[in-house]
């Protein structure tokens, strides 16, 4: 856990510095929020309800420093998910993420925000490597594993997971972005969080199948939001949902 931390305490004094080498012309910030008709992540059920999605990093050298969200209208739903992530040549990207979505059960130890306890935390630390794709050959993927927290081993005789074992759930995604659309297929090579859940199915399984198109609604001359539309299945689960999002 002290190396996890030190990772990210690093992050943000390599950015500071990065921002005091560059031109200021080369450092963004960004403030962004997502509407979702409801959130699916790598085809798992996050919450049915429609989600504001907002995001704050800032960015330097392409090296990012930020904290995305989720919750819904009626506060049955939070996520706070802060991030670290650099980006090579605009085509290799490394991630450290920090989710945290279960300290909304109140009355339990995980609903405290700030217990990062490998055995009671309800915070799940993933590492992340993608390919993002070039413009001639839009091809992408991404190889994604929980290393720490709340992400635990399914023991068949507890029926339950169990507290003191690491499950590193991996989700890999591969994705193609065409002109006017794009298709994504994710797996996770064993059983863990994605598709079913925890205990459900013991090896390979395809858990996300998605079909993407967006275009803009031109609201005034200088203003106009990007309207997005996802048919996803998940054959591991046996389920299949169509998400609308905008972006502001």
């Amino acid at each position: 856990m002290k190396k996890i931390i030190i990772i990210i305490a690093l992050g943000v004094f390599v950015l500071v510095n990065n921002i005091k080498a560059q031109d200021s012309s080369k450092v963004t910030f960004k403030v962004t929020t997502d509407l979702v008709s409801s959130y699916i992540w790598r085809g798992t059920v996050s919450s049915y309800n429609p989600n504001f999605q907002p995001t704050l990093a800032v960015d330097a050298g392409g090296l990012e420093v930020g904290v995305w969200g989720s919750s819904d209208f009626i506060a049955k739903y939070k996520e706070v998910d802060p991030y670290v992530a650099y980006t090579i040549k605009n085509l290799i990207k490394i991630t450290a993420t920090d989710y945290d979505w279960n300290f909304t059960n109140v009355g339990s130890t995980i609903d405290q925000y700030f217990n990062y306890k490998n055995t009671t935390t309800g915070h799940i630390f993933e590492g992340s490597l993608a390919y993002l794709g070039a413009d001639k050959f839009p091809f992408s993927v991404s190889l994604n594993t929980m290393l720490y927290g709340a992400d635990k081993k399914y023991d068949k005789t507890l029926g339950a997971q169990d507290i003191n074992k690491q499950n590193y759930s991996t989700y890999i995604e591969l994705g193609y972005a065409f002109k006017k659309f794009s298709i994504l297929a994710g797996v996770t090579p064993w059983n863990g969080y994605y598709g079913a859940g925890y205990g459900k199915v013991d090896g390979f399984a395809v858990c996300n199948l998605g079909i993407s198109s967006q275009r803009t609604i031109k609201v005034s001359k200088d203003f106009e939001i990007p309207l997005k539309g996802s048919l996803i299945v998940n054959p591991q689960a046996q389920n299949i949902h169509f998400v609308i999002g905008i972006t502001l």
